[in-house]
């Protein structure tokens, strides 16, 4: 989805990611809801020291990134194959976007509250 000027705000019911050339970029929260996985990954970018920016995002910075994926609370860290018929990278799951999921499996493993199973 689009923010009123064009840049891209989020999908449907998912923040955004990129990764291009090492850096992980999303959009400003200016026009999307600033979600709390969101929030986590943004923090564990910043605990890592990996670099990365939140700032306006074009629509084809998201077509040409090395990766994609989307944050959520019922999907947490989802990769993104193709947007607009377009492949991501080589079409699979990236380095960073791999190794991100890991730290958030981690973090939410060993904080929060647990859920009574």
């Amino acid at each position: 989805m689009l923010d009123v000027e064009g840049y891209v705000a989020e999908s449907n019911a998912t923040n955004l990611f990129l990764v291009k050339q090492g850096v992980l970029r999303t959009p400003t929260a200016d026009h999307c809801l600033p979600g709390i996985t969101r929030a986590v990954v943004l923090e564990i970018a910043r605990d890592e020291k990996l670099p990365h920016e939140v700032r306006r995002i074009s629509l084809s910075e998201l077509h040409s990134a090395d990766e994609v994926f989307t944050t959520g609370t019922m999907g947490e860290l989802a990769w993104v194959k193709e947007i607009d018929g377009r492949t991501i990278g080589d079409g699979k799951r990236g380095p960073t976007t791999q190794r991100l999921c890991e730290l958030f499996a981690d973090r939410t493993r060993s904080e929060g509250e647990r859920i009574p199973g």
